[in-house]
């Protein structure tokens, strides 16, 4: 509720946009004592692009027309209403990464009035992005307290936008940081080494937002934090202290049990030969298992034998 006025402290993001639908449906009239000057007038320019984007429907040549009238919003909302194109995200967190309209429409390859007309009608958050909590609570939503997926690349990049700022959102984006190309035959074998090990770097930035805490995963992830302690007070070298990191990291979530009620990848483990049993382990018994320990009864458990076997 209220979600459409300005002065809400939990307003919505693009919520001159939800003034302008509530407009349409018979509420108060855009004024600058609710919305503010340049909320008003932002909203009046939405009222006259939804009207008139209502009236072309999919008539191609009305929509070539209005896309005339106001080039700049129209391509805007053109973007936002494609939930699942890239762009959009991309847009929104370039903004929440502190980006200027013009470093945003390089990357994304249009004019920078488009992105201006982007972030006021469907993505004003620039003036509260010193409220951490708005910004994770509102516009990042309970996916970051409940826990992220990687399918969730929007918020992932939001995320690490808005922590990192734009050259890591570049990074987590184009998937490659700053590695040369090439000049010759003979560097091509550098280029794939630092490719991969920058790789494993992105993936194990990921994997640490997104790692559930559960019985199955909170012991691997003392461990990994405690070899990560141990690395960085024994390493002299930095370098050599992020690479040890890294592969602690990378070799911990290999063995990490992600799977549950079916078989895991890795032979060595102990719950394997109860995967088929007819015993049904407590979750106290997992955690033993898992941390690589022995069960007192684990042999009879593993001889239990559903009836008629």
């Amino acid at each position: 509720m209220l979600q459409e006025f300005r002065e809400n402290p939990l307003r919505a993001p693009n919520w001159r946009w939800l003034r302008a639908v509530q407009v349409d449906s018979g509420g108060p009239k855009p004024s600058k004592v609710i919305d503010g000057a340049e909320g008003f007038e932002w909203i009046r320019r939405i009222l006259r692009l939804k009207r008139r984007h209502a009236l072309a429907a999919n008539n191609p040549a009305a929509l070539y027309t209005l896309a005339r009238i106001d080039r700049n919003i129209f391509w805007a909302h053109s973007m936002w209403a494609d939930e699942k194109a890239p762009t959009r995200w991309a847009i929104e967190s370039y903004i929440l990464a502190g980006a200027e309209d013009a470093e945003i429409a390089e990357r994304v390859g249009c004019d920078e009035g488009v992105i201006t007309a982007y972030e006021a009608a469907f993505f004003n958050v620039r003036e509260k992005l010193h409220n951490v909590n708005y910004i994770v609570n509102v516009v990042l939503g309970d996916a970051v307290s409940r826990g992220l997926s990687e399918r969730q690349y929007d918020l992932l990049w939001k995320l690490f936008g808005y922590q990192g700022g734009v050259h890591v959102l570049d990074a987590v984006i184009g998937k490659f940081t700053n590695i040369h190309k090439p000049r010759n035959a003979e560097e091509v074998s550098e280029f794939f080494q630092n490719s991969a090990i920058n790789s494993m770097r992105h993936k194990a930035a990921v994997a640490a937002l997104t790692v559930p805490i559960n019985t199955h995963t909170q012991l691997p992830l003392l461990e990994a934090y405690v070899k990560y302690v141990e690395i960085e007070r024994t390493t002299e070298n930095a370098e050599k202290a992020q690479i040890g990191i890294v592969q602690n990291i990378g070799a911990m979530l290999t063995h990490l049990p992600f799977k549950v009620g079916s078989k895991l990848d890795s032979a060595s483990d102990k719950m394997v030969p109860l995967d088929n049993k007819a015993a049904e382990l407590r979750s106290e018994e997992l955690m033993i298992l898992a941390a690589g320990g022995k069960l007192d009864d684990q042999q009879v458990i593993e001889e239990l034998k559903f009836p008629g076997e």
